[in-house]
């Protein structure tokens, strides 16, 4: 026995759904004469009866009930394969909203922004760049960039792009200045800049003898900003604490120096953020994968 059409299983099942030939026809935008002898055709290749129609209503078989119930879930096995073969070779489109922290942002994001519309010119994307914490939901964001210890649970999906240590420096004048600490516990003599949007006392974790050590820091300059912590430290108001990566290039050139190395905690890394959602528009996913590829191989030296 040949197996019927997609169509006809279509219109079969839109007047189960519908409850008459006319309107299953108005929503399949086809005939009611074309419905009836799909229905006809049916009924022949299956041999059995599967409306019993009247001159005022339809009232489905047994055998009709039992078939509709198969139809229905061999169509919506059909529409998730096609969404399934859509999600592969569809391209990426539309807006994406992305949120990112001021410093971060700027060295490692901005700068793969044309690669990535060059590659999905069906993308546009709008950019914020903030230190303060982002309502990724609340907002209307497609993905935040984060940096963090620990990711805390939540409804929230985060993507790792990249680990790096919490490294403490300060300007060769400062230490010109004020000395250099050999021990974390002596940062409580010196001026610290701390940049936290936490409005409790700031503590600096290190690491001695494979243990968290807390020292709780304070200064004369306090911002939800790495960039103003960054911007003292290189005119030697203070020493501050930054992702390795951020600084890098500052202490490779000499304009800050690297303290406290031997205490460092691989604890910080950076996550890319988003909804958690059964399907993950192309346009997240594409952007993601792209970040991910780029700059997650980066490693603190």
């Amino acid at each position: 026995m040949s197996h019927p059409s997609t169509r006809s299983l279509e219109m079969f099942n839109a007047v189960a759904e519908t409850g008459s030939f006319r309107a299953a026809a108005e929503r399949l935008n086809v005939s009611p004469s074309a419905v009836s002898k799909a229905i006809s055709e049916l009924e022949t290749r299956l041999g059995a009866r599967l409306i019993a129609r009247t001159t005022r209503q339809l009232a489905f078989t047994e055998a009709g009930t039992s078939y509709h119930a198969s139809v229905a879930s061999a169509l919506a096995t059909l529409e998730e394969g096609a969404e399934s073969v859509n999600s592969v070779t569809a391209a990426p489109r539309g807006l994406l909203r992305l949120a990112m922290p001021v410093m971060f942002g700027q060295m490692f994001i901005a700068p793969l922004l044309p690669r990535f519309i060059e590659r999905f010119p069906e993308v546009r994307i709008d950019v914020t760049s903030s230190d303060s914490y982002v309502d990724l939901v609340g907002n209307g964001y497609d993905v935040v960039i984060r940096g963090a210890e620990v990711m805390p649970d939540s409804t929230l999906i985060a993507r790792k792009i990249m680990e790096t240590p919490m490294t403490v420096c300060a300007s060769p004048t400062y230490i010109e200045n004020h000395g250099t600490p050999a021990h974390p516990d002596e940062l409580l003599s010196h001026d610290c800049l701390v940049a936290t949007a936490a409005p409790t006392i700031a503590e600096w974790t290190f690491d001695i003898d494979g243990a968290g050590y807390a020292v709780r820091v304070d200064g004369p300059i306090r911002s939800t900003s790495l960039m103003v912590a960054f911007e003292g430290a290189l005119a030697g108001a203070g020493i501050a604490r930054f992702p390795y990566h951020v600084v890098k290039p500052d202490i490779e050139s000499g304009r800050l120096v690297r303290l406290l190395r031997e205490f460092e905690r691989q604890e910080a890394s950076v996550y890319a953020v988003y909804p958690a959602q059964r399907e993950l528009a192309l346009k997240t996913r594409a952007f993601i994968d792209f970040i991910v590829a780029e700059i997650g191989s980066v490693r603190a030296a």
